[in-house]
């Protein structure tokens, strides 16, 4: 039985803000990057001719170029959210659930997604809980007992 999707594209708005931050970087440097090398490649080639008439050249040979790497920035920013929800979720959901301990709530078994990454950090988890279950049940037992032997003296 897997588990629904996610309903929130920033689980860990942090981490997966820190990964998209970088994607834009790394667009940014490629695009201007290759932006230069092209503009030398062209005024290169013919050293003499105006510098508008090779700026008009550069966008006619490489303008396509320019425009589908454009377009690929959000496909790139799509991706990396979608795959950052691989690890953030799963992160997320087992720093949720030691939360909800460290509150007072009873531990509850946690379970990720069929494609989430790192599937043995859940298993480990609950690989804990049921190994403290009974000491922290003869915790809280022995709790009961100090309160009902205090209050009888």
């Amino acid at each position: 039985m897997s588990r629904p999707q996610r309903r929130k594209q920033f689980v860990d708005s942090h981490v997966q803000g820190a990964l998209v931050r970088r994607i834009l970087f790394h667009w940014t440097v490629f695009l201007l990057v290759s932006f230069v090398v092209s503009f030398l490649l062209q005024v290169l080639s013919n050293p003499f001719r105006p510098l508008s008439e090779q700026i008009q050249q550069l966008w006619g040979t490489h303008g396509p170029f320019l425009l589908v790497v454009v377009f690929m920035l959000p496909v790139f920013m799509i991706d990396t959210i979608k795959i950052s929800q691989r690890f953030a979720g799963p992160i997320f959901s087992l720093r949720r659930a030691m939360q909800n301990v460290a509150s007072g709530e009873a531990p509850r078994p946690i379970k990720f997604r069929e494609d989430d990454f790192w599937p043995d950090l859940a298993e480990d988890y609950n690989a804990m809980l049921r190994k403290l279950a009974p000491s922290a049940m003869n915790g809280q037992a022995g709790e009961e007992e100090k309160q009902s032997v205090a209050s009888s003296v």
